[in-house]
């Protein structure tokens, strides 16, 4: 055997490992994020880029082809060129996450004229005397080389998606038929260059062999690449999955069934494709992922103060920060609304998610200008893992109740799913359950109690309190079950069944000859109800009661954080002659810079304030203070929580005009209501007469 024969299978090894280490460095790629991925792509090209033109060296070296750098400099550094052009055609086709089968094509016909002109130059730099290139011979070469292109890319691509355990195996074997593809592309281009210098000249008997190689070869890779490309379409006709696309196939139908047509990102359906594609993928491997559900906090009051088409481009960049901020091996999808869910392959620890998520945080922290508007948002993100989470309809059950507690921490907060959020979790969901059948089987109870004059004890109206008579749990107040009945969909139903109910009640007492106005609690969601007013208004009219006997009480957070929303649906009600009463009133420190702007009828002192104005001089101060603001803004002050007399003589002497309490009386039935007035009324009667 010559030196030469002996140095070919030397190289062609060398080749085999390239090649085999060209998936590796695709496999890096895939765990960067977007921003650190040029930086990457462009490296890894060198590295790739390097190991191509030495391999090409030796190959030219076997042929007793001997650069001789100094004589044209210009053109090896062409060759070098034409080297990293092909390596970051290859790597940066590869890297993509969707390939449309024309981008393909583009890129193979970019790396076979890159590799053309890469052995083209370095014949020139090594002394070519009267190069001229063989027509036919080109094209078969050019042919061969886009063929081999094209064999990586795909190759490439159908490994990043392979579920089975074969990998190391299937890498190795497309390593050999790459090396083999780029081994025959080298010599039909050398083939092709003919030229009459005698040191760089190839053998006549050498070139007999080649063109032996080719014609072996090339229907070989024609067929390997053929196949490879019918079996990557099948796997991936759903664009769920796809990396690439047929412009022939019904492309647009399945854009529009698998994508989001605002964000471009994959909806819930493609989701699910996914997420059973990677569970199967980790159950094989042994492999962990992390699903994120991501929300936006308080992005409904963007849709009110600035537009909904300002809310749609605002969406459109929260999904382009996300994409970027996760890695190329993950996942994301729009679940609706301001809600993403991302899928975090092969993670190792929560650690390894950690990085992941705090990115996320951290580029939605930073503030968006859309049209000329500064806006600033923040999200929640609840995590679960798999399999350690438990099955697919699980894992997303989990990290919603997951987010829901990383929400209850305030703003830009991430929590994964543990013990704690699993036993809250599975209360919440049989409570859905026990809900359900509760507003089917009417077992919600109305309690009332009175609302009376602070000074004479006349009754003024009184508070609907809803109740939940629980089957085995007993008489539950709303703190256990409106968190449920909010997050699944079922609060609406259950506050019209209380508004109905109390405009019944101020019906009958009508009918009494009582003139009765009742409160009614409204719930944070309510208020995103466009259509709120109207359907408060259809059950007034049902009950034929008037709109100034109903007052819609709202809690303080609910006006602040979500005040432009909240302005807009006062305006309506006011329109009506509804009247907003905001509970819970001293709660935050803030309060009193929000309440000159809001447009209400009147405040409740929560009962933490109201509490101590009997012992403490400072405590009867501050809701003096408090009392002296609402007057001068034209409104009426209630206390609640009134349970003893030095409490209201305290109220008394700062003007406080109504109370309620259990000095008054408890909440009670509807049937005992009337009676209670009845009974208040004779004892204001009695007490102004002494």
């Amino acid at each position: 055997m010559t030196t030469t024969q002996l140095f070919i299978p030397i190289l062609f090894t060398f080749s085999v490992i390239g090649c085999y280490f060209a998936f590796e460095l695709v496999d890096r790629l895939r765990k960067v994020t977007a921003k650190e991925h040029d930086a990457m792509l462009r490296k890894n090209a060198l590295i790739v880029a390097l190991g191509v033109f030495m391999l090409h060296c030796g190959y030219q070296m076997s042929a007793d082809n001997f650069p001789k750098i100094t004589e044209h400099p210009v053109d090896f550094i062409g060759s070098l060129l034409c080297a990293y052009m092909l390596a970051l055609s290859l790597l940066n086709t590869v890297n993509k996450k969707k390939l449309p089968l024309r981008e393909l094509l583009y890129a193979s016909f970019a790396a076979a004229i890159s590799g053309y002109l890469l052995s083209y130059f370095y014949q020139i730099s090594a002394g070519t005397i009267n190069a001229r290139i063989d027509t036919w011979t080109a094209l078969f070469a050019f042919f061969l080389t886009c063929l081999t292109s094209a064999l990586a890319i795909v190759t490439m691509l159908w490994i990043k998606s392979y579920e089975g355990r074969a990998l190391q195996r299937l890498k190795l074997m497309f390593s050999v038929e790459i090396a083999l593809g780029f081994l025959a592309s080298h010599a039909a281009i050398n083939l092709s260059i003919l030229h009459n210098n005698m040191f760089i000249g190839q053998p006549t008997d050498q070139a007999g062999n080649y063109l032996v190689l080719l014609l072996t070869l090339a229907p070989v890779l024609l067929f390997i690449t053929s196949f490879i490309l019918v079996i990557f379409y099948e796997r991936n006709v759903d664009l769920t999955q796809s990396k690439l696309t047929f412009r022939n196939t019904q492309v647009g139908n399945k854009k529009f069934l698998a994508y989001d047509p605002l964000t471009h990102l994959p909806n819930r359906d493609a989701l699910n494709q996914h997420l059973a594609i990677s569970a199967k993928r980790c159950d094989r491997n042994g492999e962990s992922l992390a699903l994120a559900y991501i929300d936006l906090d308080h992005f409904k009051p963007v849709n009110d103060q600035f537009g909904h088409h300002i809310g749609d481009l605002l969406l459109i960049e929260v999904a382009k920060r996300i994409s970027n901020a996760i890695r190329n091996c993950d996942y994301v999808a729009r679940a609706g609304g301001d809600e993403f869910i991302a899928v975090l392959s092969e993670i190792e620890n929560h650690q390894s998610a950690v990085t992941v998520i705090q990115r996320i945080i951290d580029s939605l922290r930073e503030t968006f200008v859309i049209e000329n508007h500064v806006i600033e948002i923040s999200c929640s993100i609840g995590i679960s893992m798999y399999p350690q989470d438990g099955n697919l309809q699980k894992l997303k059950l989990n990290a919603d109740a997951a987010m829901y507690k990383a929400k209850e921490n305030g703003k830009n907060q991430y929590r994964f799913f543990d013990a704690e959020i699993e036993q809250a979790s599975d209360e919440m969901q049989q409570t859905r359950i026990e809900l359900k059948k509760a507003i089917t089987e009417q077992e919600f109870r109305l309690l009332f109690q009175p609302k009376v004059d602070a000074v004479t004890r006349l009754v003024h109206g009184a508070e609907a309190l809803l109740r939940w008579q629980h089957p085995t749990r007993g008489l539950l107040s709303p703190t256990h079950f409106i968190e449920a009945a909010e997050r699944f969909g079922m609060i609406e139903e259950i506050n019209a069944w209380v508004i109905s109910q109390t405009c019944s009640t101020i019906s009958q007492a009508r009918d009494r000859g009582i003139d009765l106005s009742i409160s009614v609690n409204l719930s944070n969601q309510q208020f995103r109800n466009k259509n709120l007013d109207a359907h408060i208004q259809s059950i007034l009219e049902q009950h034929q009661v008037e709109a100034r006997n109903l007052i819609l009480e709202v809690s303080e957070t609910t006006a602040i954080h979500h005040q432009a929303q909240f302005k807009e649906t006062l305006r309506h009600f006011k329109k009506q002659g509804l009247k907003i009463s905001l509970d819970d009133f001293g709660l935050h420190p803030f309060s009193l810079t929000h309440l000159q702007d809001l447009e209400i009828s009147e405040v409740k002192l929560d009962r933490s304030l109201t509490k101590g104005v009997a012992a403490s001089k400072t405590s009867l101060s501050i809701v003096e203070a408090i009392v002296k603001l609402a007057h001068a803004l034209d409104l009426n002050v209630v206390a609640e929580g009134v349970e003893d007399e030095d409490q209201r003589q305290a109220l008394v002497s700062i003007n406080c005009d109504q109370m309620q309490g259990y000095l008054f009386s408890k909440p009670v039935e509807q049937k005992f209501l009337f009676d209670v007035f009845s009974e208040l009324q004779l004892r204001s009667t009695t007490k102004s007469l002494f």
